[in-house]
C-alpha cells in the first residue's frame, strides 16, 4: 500500500511529500529549502529515498535538493526545461528573496532529466510525468494512482504565478485545461496550501484557464 506524508516547510511554507510503500521504496517530492531537515524527518521514520523529484526549479522547492541527495544518495530528477534553474538564483527566484545575497547558492545538477509521459517505477508504485508549463518552462505534475502532485501549477484556491522568469500565461492556461480534463476522483496535492478534490474545483480551474487566454 502506497503512503503519502506531507510536511509544510520553510519561510514560504512549501509542501514536501514523502511517498513510500511496504517494500521500503521511497521518493521525496520537492525537498524545499532545508535538505538536512528533510533528511532528519526521513531518518526518524526509517525511510531512505532513492529518488528526489522536483515539480519545478524554483528555489523554495529545490534549494534543499543538493544536500538531501548528498546525504541519501538519491537520484535528483526534474524536467529538462527547468534544469538550468537549479543553479541559477536569478532564474529560480532566490536572488529576489535573499535580496541579492546569493554567494552561498549551491550549484545543483539533476541526474535524471524528465519529459512528458515518462514513468518512474519505485517498488510497488510508479509516477507518471505530466508536463504542465506556465509557472516555469519545466513545471510538471506527478501522477501517482489517483493523486496528482501538482507543484505550483494549480492550488486548492488558484494557480501559480506566471510573472517570474520563464513564466508563460498562455502555456499556463493550456496546462490548467489539461489538469481539468483528468477523470473523476483525482486528489490534487499542491506545492503550497491544502489538498483539493479535482471534482470540486474543476469548474473553477476551467474559469481560471479561460481568464488567462
Amino acid at each position: 500500500m502506497t503512503k503519502i506524508l506531507t510536511f509544510c516547510m520553510g519561510d514560504l511554507r512549501t509542501n514536501t511529500y514523502f511517498v513510500f510503500d511496504e517494500t521500503g521504496a521511497c521518493a521525496v517530492i520537492d525537498p524545499g529549502m532545508d535538505g538536512r531537515g528533510i533528511w532528519e524527518k526521513l531518518c526518524s521514520k526509517g525511510l531512505r529515498p532513492t529518488h528526489v523529484l522536483l515539480t519545478h526549479g524554483h528555489f523554495d522547492h529545490s534549494l534543499g535538493a543538493k544536500e538531501l541527495v548528498s546525504l541519501s544518495g538519491a537520484k535528483l530528477c526534474c524536467h529538462k526545461e527547468d534544469a538550468l534553474l537549479l543553479s541559477d538564483p536569478w532564474k529560480n527566484g532566490a536572488a529576489f528573496f535573499y535580496r541579492g545575497d546569493i554567494e552561498f547558492y549551491p550549484r545543483t545538477e539533476a541526474e535524471v532529466l524528465l519529459e512528458d509521459g515518462d514513468v518512474i517505477d519505485l517498488g510497488s508504485f510508479s509516477f507518471t510525468v505530466m508536463h504542465t508549463p506556465g509557472h516555469t518552462p519545466g513545471s510538471v505534475c506527478f501522477r501517482l494512482e489517483n493523486n496528482l502532485l501538482c507543484g505550483d501549477t494549480v492550488f486548492a484556491y488558484g494557480f501559480g504565478r506566471y510573472d517570474l522568469w520563464g513564466g508563460d500565461r498562455e502555456k499556463l492556461s493550456v496546462s490548467l485545461e489539461r489538469v481539468a480534463s483528468l477523470e473523476s476522483g483525482i486528489k490534487l496535492c499542491p506545492g503550497h496550501g491544502n489538498t483539493a478534490s479535482l471534482d470540486r474545483i474543476r469548474e473553477q480551474i476551467l474559469l481560471d484557464a479561460a481568464s488567462l487566454k
